[in-house]
């Protein structure tokens, strides 16, 4: 073969691979320019709803409030126990709905279909169809959005102010679930500290304090200052056994307890309150719970207390001594239908100005030597009569080395 021939034949070889690996796949190239065109579509068309009810909120305000409507409606019930294949079937009801209407009133999705087939055939029609997206699938993500956003209105609302006692079941049902968040929602509901105040106003001088073992989890401990129907005060401190969902599900059914009793609380003692609560409580758990209870008069300063087990009282007198309240006849632990077996103690002891009570769970006073009410009274010797004192020593303790435990405690002194 003649040298410029087999120099020819070379080049043209290389040639053509150079174009192999230049040239892009045309077929590739044009899927990507469809995918894009697709994705600009639907990108502006959303981008320009979103803008639309952001610039001219009134103009969408009937469509928007029947989508806010609906799902705070659905967060309610969400909130009250519905099962959640009824809020499922709820929100793919709504769902359809708003496909109907769409389609009825203005041929929205066929539109839409018809726009999505075109974009992918050419760019012609570009602006046409990011109109029509805008119009059906951009309001379909913003009432979306809206509906969501009330689900949450709708479950916060219920939780924050539906009768205690309709979200009680619920939330115990549901911690295997949502890890106690409901039952922590409950509990803030129940010991609310700025209720407490309100309870407290103006008659004496409170600190509540309740944290739980784990940050953010439910808790054990309970605590409660309410007015009784001859406008006495009414405070506990309780600590059921154990810590975390377990004992929280019994402390909240504790609480309901407390209110389901309240309004027959006038001129009953202490300790007949304490049986009264110990009564409206199963014992199926068979968990146990030490209490505190205390029924103050703030006209005549009167303070009657009786506890249950292991919850400890203490009143600090004015010139620092310190006297267990109700420590030689309390009562058996509540909840496992035993208080009402022996009689309970019900101390009765006169306030001055200048005294101070204390009621603390063991997750308090262990913090001074485990199970030592003594090395807790002494602290309080310590410390005298000032419940602000009292309570930045406590929390300035370090938690017992035999394990982190629920935490509550309530000071109080008339004013």
């Amino acid at each position: 073969m003649p040298p410029e021939s087999s120099f020819i034949n070379q080049f043209d070889l290389e040639k053509s691979l150079r174009s192999e690996h230049a040239a892009p796949d045309k077929s590739s190239t044009d899927v990507s320019q469809r995918l894009f065109r697709e994705a600009e579509m639907i990108g502006l068309g959303v981008g320009g709803a979103v803008g639309d009810t952001l610039r001219h909120p009134l103009s969408k305000l009937p469509e928007l409030s029947s989508s806010l409507a609906v799902g705070t409606a659905l967060g309610g019930i969400a909130r009250l126990g519905a099962p959640g294949r009824v809020i499922a079937a709820g929100v793919g009801g709504a769902m359809l709905v708003k496909f109907a209407v769409d389609e009825l009133t203005g041929s929205r999705w066929s539109k839409f279909g018809a726009a999505v087939s075109d974009t992918w055939r050419s760019g012609e029609n570009r602006d046409k169809n990011i109109e029509i997206t805008r119009n059906s699938l951009g309001s379909f993500v913003v009432d979306t959005a809206v509906a969501s956003a009330g689900m949450k209105v709708g479950a916060w609302a219920t939780a924050a102010f539906a009768p205690k006692a309709k979200l009680l079941d619920t939330a115990i049902n549901r911690s295997a679930r949502d890890n106690g968040a409901a039952l922590l929602s409950l509990q803030n509901r129940f010991e609310n500290p700025a209720v407490f105040q309100r309870q407290a106003a103006g008659q004496i001088e409170l600190i509540t304090h309740n944290v739980p073992a784990v940050p953010g989890m439910p808790r054990g401990d309970l605590i409660r200052v309410a007015r009784t129907p001859d406008d006495n005060i009414l405070l506990a401190a309780m600590d059921v056994e154990g810590h975390g969902i377990k004992a929280a599900k019994k402390a909240v059914t504790v609480h309901s307890a407390i209110d389901q009793v309240l309004p027959s609380t006038s001129n009953k003692t202490a300790s007949e309150i304490l049986g009264q609560i110990d009564e409206k409580l199963s014992s199926a758990d068979e968990l146990s719970i030490t209490a505190a209870l205390m029924h103050y008069n703030p006209r005549t300063r009167t303070l009657q207390t009786a506890t249950a087990s292991s919850e400890f009282a203490f009143l600090i007198r004015g010139n620092g001594t310190v006297h267990q309240l109700d420590a030689k006849v309390g009562g058996l632990a509540l909840g496992a239908d035993m208080y009402g077996l022996a009689a309970g103690g019900n101390e009765i002891v006169q306030l001055a100005p200048k005294d101070t009570v204390v009621m603390a769970s063991d997750g308090v006073f262990d913090r001074f030597g485990y199970g030592n009410a003594q090395a807790f009274a002494a602290f309080l010797q310590k410390m005298g009569p000032n419940p602000q004192r009292i309570r930045r020593a406590i929390l300035e303790t370090p938690p017992p080395e035999t394990g982190i435990d629920d935490s509550s405690f309530v000071i109080f002194r008339p004013l």
